[in-house]
């Protein structure tokens, strides 16, 4: 914040009471203390929550939160609203769109899945630099309220954003390194075959859950090996 203190945000589905607040203390005294920095914590109730308590009280000491009802708040509204500008070419602001990434836990007649979508096409539209980190919580809201179809249909949806590319990118990176990873172990475990004729399900299973390093050390050294035994010796490392 521009008094270079903190926010902390709480998000809440339930309502424990003392319990809750209890625990808001701990983290905010413990990120206080590592941060050296003043903190204050908002905690958001979605669902059918309109009111909770927000004072804690022990001993001498007086503990307070500041809450924030989405119930209270019609989601369905910010989303017209926003639908209206992109349409217009007009310019979303920055609190617009934060307004927006609260629409899921927000009241109103449109469902959780309805309000991520729309939020998202709307996002996708704009040129804010706070886009993509609005679909990413867009996205964990929707991985967070969200199953089966419904989460199917966001998935869909958010693949067709700057943020879903970078997504698959990333997972076909992911899948290339695991691939030839799992190459390098399958290779190690038919050579060693090749060389004793047998190997036991158990060291197949051993090699495979090898580090990619190890995997490389054994191959480098495998003519020296003389005897199946003689891998133990890589698996207690």
């Amino acid at each position: 914040m521009e008094d270079d203190s903190y926010i902390h945000f709480e998000f809440q589905t339930t309502n424990k009471g003392k319990s809750d607040l209890r625990r808001f203390r701990v983290y905010e005294s413990v990120l206080s203390l590592q941060k050296y920095k003043d903190v204050t914590t908002y905690v958001v109730y979605s669902g059918n929550i309109k009111n909770a308590k927000d004072t804690l009280e022990t001993g001498i000491n007086k503990y307070k939160v500041k809450s924030i009802f989405m119930s209270d708040k019609n989601g369905d509204l910010v989303v017209e609203e926003l639908e209206k500008k992109v349409k217009n070419k007009e310019h979303i602001t920055k609190q617009e769109l934060i307004a927006l990434t609260f629409t899921p836990i927000m009241g109103g007649k449109l469902t959780k899945a309805e309000k991520i979508i729309k939020s998202i096409r709307i996002v996708k539209s704009s040129n804010n630099e706070y886009k993509y980190d609005i679909e990413s919580m867009l996205y964990a809201f929707a991985d967070k309220f969200l199953s089966g179809k419904d989460l199917q249909k966001v998935k869909e949806e958010i693949s067709m954003t700057e943020l879903g590319r970078m997504l698959i990118e990333d997972g076909i990176e992911k899948g290339r390194k695991e691939g030839i990873e799992k190459g390098k172990s399958e290779t190690l475990i038919k050579l060693l075959i090749k060389k004793f004729v047998f190997l036991s399900e158990e060291y197949k299973n051993k090699i495979s859950n090898l580090s990619k390093d190890t995997i490389d050390i054994i191959l480098m050294e495998i003519f020296d090996i003389k005897s199946i035994n003689e891998l133990d010796k890589y698996f207690n490392k």
